[in-house]
């Protein structure tokens, strides 16, 4: 299991008791620093309150269970307007949002489609490619999907 893996994995109640969307975790080497950094969402959004209150939370958390052996900094953050999905219910969630996918295997030659996502099912999404129309894509092969917030 990778570390973000493991992190979700002890912080997953957490976010759930508090009503707290885990997006996204990454564990990034940054500008000499090892960065752990994860993506919250909430019904009510997030704003500086909740990061510092969710910081605290996880911090505490995953200092209990000690899974990151060196030295981190811990950053906690909205997903943003260009929000990554990565799950079903996240492009459930965006459905008739335009997307940008990256996919690891082509697909009629393509590995990047930019469009509209016209529907997700069987953990697959449609997406209206602006280049070549109409695209299936399994989930598991995408590289990385986000909404575009360029249109």
């Amino acid at each position: 299991m990778n570390i973000p893996e493991q992190i979700e994995k002890i912080i997953l109640p957490l976010a759930e008791k508090e009503n707290v969307e885990i997006v996204d975790i990454e564990y990034v080497r940054e500008n000499g620093e090892n960065i752990l950094r994860i993506y919250i969402d909430s019904p009510e959004g997030v704003n500086l309150d909740l990061c510092t209150k969710m910081s605290h939370l996880f911090g505490d958390e995953i200092d209990k269970d000690d899974p990151i052996k060196d030295h981190y900094i811990l950053e906690i953050s909205s997903p943003g307007i260009d929000r990554i999905l990565k799950k079903e219910k996240d492009f459930l969630r965006f459905k008739g949002f335009c997307i940008k996918v990256t996919t690891a295997k082509a697909i009629n030659n393509q590995k990047h489609f930019k469009g509209q996502l016209v529907a997700v099912a069987n953990n697959k999404i449609v997406v209206d490619d602006v280049t070549n129309g109409i695209a299936e894509i399994e989930i598991l092969n995408i590289v990385r999907a986000q909404v575009d917030s360029e249109n």
